[in-house]
This record gives C-alpha cells, structure tokens and sequence, in this order.
C-alpha cells in the first residue's frame, strides 16, 4: 500500500531551490579541490581532449630533453679531449724543435730512396703468331722496329721454305740482331710451336709488314694492314690519366733543392718513354727511374751522404697515370755516433704519440666516443623527424698524421722538419674540428632551449584549457553559501505557512 506526500507549491518551490544550490556547492567544491573546471570528458569534451593532447606532446618532449642533455656532454667531452689532445701535440711539437735545435751528428749518411708505383706504368708488346707454315723458298720478312720514334726496316734473308717455327724464328732474329739500331731491342721465340715477337722494353713498337711470307709464318692477319705490336709509353698511360701532352709535368726534387720540372708528351724534348725520363733526370745527382717486368715504375736516389729526400709534384694526370703520390720520401738516416740528446728527445717524442693514442681512446661519454669514430645522433622532436647526426672523428696519432720516428730517425734534420710540418697540419685539423664541435653544441643547445620554451608553452596551453579560476570559485563557492542559508530560510517559512492549519484543531 502506498502513500504520497503532497508538499505545497511554496515549499516544493523552496526544496527544489535548495537542491540546486548544493549541487552547484558541490560542483565549485570540486573544483577548488582538484584545482581545474574541466576534470573529464563529461564536463567540456572538447577542452578535455585538446588539453590532454597538448599534454601528451609536452610529456613527450620532456623526456627528450633527457637525450638532450647527455647529447651535450658527450659533445663537451669531445671538446675536452681535443683541448687534451691539442696541448699533448704542441708538446711534441716543442720536443720536435728541441730536437731541431739539438746539434746533429757528424757522420750522418742516408739510404738509398725508392718510391714505387703499384700499377703498370709502362707494357711490353708482344705478338704471338698463329697457323705457322713455312714461306714460300727465297720469300723474306720485314719488319719495321721503332725505338725512340726513330724506325728500322730490317729484312730477313730468304727462306728454304723448309722452315719450322724454330728456325723461321731464329732467321728473325738474325736479321734484327744484325742490324746495329734494333740489336737487342726485339726478342724472337717459340712458344707451343708458334713464333712469338716481343720488344725488349716499353720504347720499342713493332711492326710485322704484310707479305706472303708473314702470312705464312702467322705474323699478320689482314692482307690489307700490318701487324702493330705496340708497348704502351708512359704518356700513354698519363694521357688516360686526364693528363694533356705537352703540359702535364712532373716536379722532381732532391734534398730540398730546386725543383727540376720534367714535360711529359710526344714531341722534341718532351717525355714519352722510360729512356727520355732517364735522360731528363740527368740534371739530378743520382736520380733514376726504372720499369720492372710487371711495369712497375721506380723511382730512385742512391745513397749517400746529403741526398736525404726526394719530392715528386706531378700536375693533372701525372699522379694517376705513373700511380705515385705528390710529397716527399725521406732516405733512413745512418750514423755511427748518434747524438745523445736527439736521442732521448725522440724517446720522448714517441712517448708522447702513445700518449694521444691512450686519450683519444678516453674521451667518451655514455659509450659514444666522437674521438674515436662514433657518431652521434640527437633527436629533437617526439616524432624522430628532426635530428642531427654529429660525425666522429679518429684523432689517435696515426689519424691526425703522426707517426712514430724509428731508428735514429731524429739525427736527420729532414725528419725532424718532416715531423714539425705533420704536427703543424695535425695542429690546424684539431683546431678545426674543435670548431666543428662548438657549432654542433651550439645547436644542440638552442635547440634544447627552444624544447624547454616549447613544453612551457603547450603545458600552459593545456592547463588554461582546464584549470579553475580558485579566486572566481571561491567567490561562487561563497555565493552559494549565501543562497544556501537564504533558501533554508524560505523553505522554512514556507513550512511555517502550512502549519498555521494546525492551530485551527488546538
């Protein structure tokens, strides 16, 4: 059985009032507790979400300042090793012109100097024959030798028409060993029962002049053309170099002398051949060139008591086309009373380089040593897409051109000038690379500042999105409190108004 309470208009009215006050309470209490208007989706969708987003990317960032940060040290460690690695090389470089200053032996004496290239400079041509039969009885052969651009026809003398490839070849070479301006320059053989022509060295073209008895004897293969056998010269090799005939030289210096310039190319006075080279070197006191059977180029200084270095400068397509490299090659000094005290400061000097090698191998921070070949890679956004890659470097001694000096490598003046221009150059390249390094950092800390700018800037976007005004609510809050009391009032009197019917039955 049910029953229903009837409330007068009045104090329905007031009740209701009432209610709605303290939900309005409670809500303006919340948010002074918590301290935003906005505290889930249901209160502002659209605020929550775009402020929980702004939130997230500021989280995100904020964490990369972490990466950041240790970005920068491993940069300031780099920075600190080449300041070390700086002072250790201008040390050496003092001990150096110590050295320099030290007085040299007396009986100083140098080794011979070779500097070799790695790759044919020059080629032998050779022909080997095919589809040997004897010429015809009383046929001869000719052939055309050319030796320094000047050419010989030499003629064999008439064949039986019996001949084996043997004998045909010995009549060859009979004939070229008979005639005093190709004697010695071709050499004629067998080889699997055919005549093979070869010249003697790279000066020499050959040519095997069409005829029926070269047919028969399988020297040419064209009735219409002779047979070339041509060695290939040494501006041959500069020409496929990029080098040009007629201006491309080569600068050759002994002992710090002056620089004796040699033109390569095909015409009068120019160089073309080993045999030119040789005469033009004439002018330097015990300088040589020479081709090995592989066609190796060398070049040469003999011993001796003052020849302690040679310098090659080639320009364009000489390095490349004799495969040698611009610079100097200094001779082994030899004595037999060292002087003590060029001794012990290259004792010192060698010291010092391991010295480098153990604090280049020091300077790393994390595990990423920029010293030492790492790389670094800093990342600058949430999302990986900016970044900067810091390339190491490898500055132990050997990276930053300096080598130990061996023997008594210090007695020489020229080496130890050799060891201060290489200290000089390792000097200019840490001194550039600390630069390199200083510009990186200096990147690296804008942008680590404008991170910081960033995040401050999104975190206050978000928070004006959803934070509370805790002055305008407490004066809400205050207000209410008023329209709490004001509304138990009325309500009251509302309620006083009904009991009035109770005094009609007293």
């Amino acid at each position: 059985m049910s029953s229903n309470i009837t409330l007068s208009a009045g104090v329905r009215q007031n009740l209701l009032s009432l209610q709605s006050t303290a939900s309005l309470m409670a809500l303006t209490q919340n948010r002074l507790a918590t301290g935003k208007k906005v505290n889930s989706a249901l209160d502002n969708p659209t605020n929550f979400f775009t402020s929980q987003s702004l939130s997230n990317r500021a989280s995100d960032l904020n964490s990369l300042l972490d990466s950041i940060g240790q970005a920068q040290k491993t940069l300031e460690a780099a920075d600190k090793g080449l300041t070390s690695l700086t002072k250790l090389v201008e040390s050496a470089k003092s001990i150096a012109k110590q050295a320099r200053q030290a007085p040299g032996p007396s009986d100083v004496s140098y080794g011979a100097i070779s500097v070799n290239s790695t790759t044919d400079a020059e080629t032998v041509g050779t022909f080997t024959a095919s589809a040997y039969a004897a010429p015809a009885a009383a046929a001869t052969i000719s052939l055309d030798v050319t030796v320094n651009g000047t050419t010989t026809t030499v003629t064999t003398g008439a064949f039986a028409g019996t001949e084996t490839a043997a004998q045909a070849a010995t009549l060859i070479q009979n004939a070229i060993n008979g005639n005093g301006a190709t004697n010695g320059q071709v050499t004629v053989d067998t080889s699997g029962g055919f005549i093979r022509i070869a010249a003697a060295n790279s000066d020499v073209d050959v040519q095997v002049n069409a005829n029926a008895a070269s047919f028969a004897a399988g020297l040419t293969t064209s009735a219409v053309a002779d047979r070339d056998i041509l060695s290939t010269s040494l501006m041959d090799n500069i020409v496929a170099a990029g080098g040009t005939a007629g201006t491309s030289t080569l600068m050759v210096a002994v002992n710090g002398g002056s620089d004796q310039v040699l033109t390569f190319g095909y015409g009068g006075g120019q160089i073309s051949r080993l045999s030119e080279l040789n005469t033009a070197l004439g002018g330097l006191s015990g300088v040589t060139a020479s081709v090995s059977g592989g066609g190796a180029l060398t070049f040469a200084v003999a011993s001796s008591a003052t020849q302690n270095s040679l310098t090659l400068t080639g320009s364009a397509g000489v390095p490349g086309g004799l495969n040698i490299t611009n610079g100097t090659t200094n001779g082994t000094p030899s004595v037999s009373t060292p002087n003590a005290s060029r001794t012990s400061l290259q004792s010192d000097y060698n010291a010092l380089l391991t010295q480098i090698d153990a604090l280049a191998g020091d300077a790393s921070y994390n595990g990423i040593n920029l010293l030492n070949g790492d790389d670094l890679k800093v990342v600058f956004n949430e999302n990986g897409t900016s970044s900067q890659t810091i390339s190491g470097v490898t500055y132990n001694s050997a990276g930053l051109g300096l080598t130990s000096i061996s023997g008594t490598g210090f007695q020489s003046d020229a080496t130890i000038d050799s060891a201060i221009t290489a200290i000089d150059g390792a000097l200019s390249t840490l001194r550039t690379q600390a630069s390199k390094f200083g510009s990186n950092l200096s990147t690296v800390q804008t942008r680590q500042d404008f991170t910081k700018q960033l995040i401050n800037t999104l975190q206050t976007g978000a928070d004006a999105l959803v934070l509370a005004d805790s002055n305008e609510e407490g004066a809400n809050l205050l207000a209410l409190q008023t329209r709490q009391q004001l509304s138990s009032t009325a309500l009251s009197l509302s309620a006083q108004a009904d009991q009035a019917v109770l005094r009609l039955f007293g």
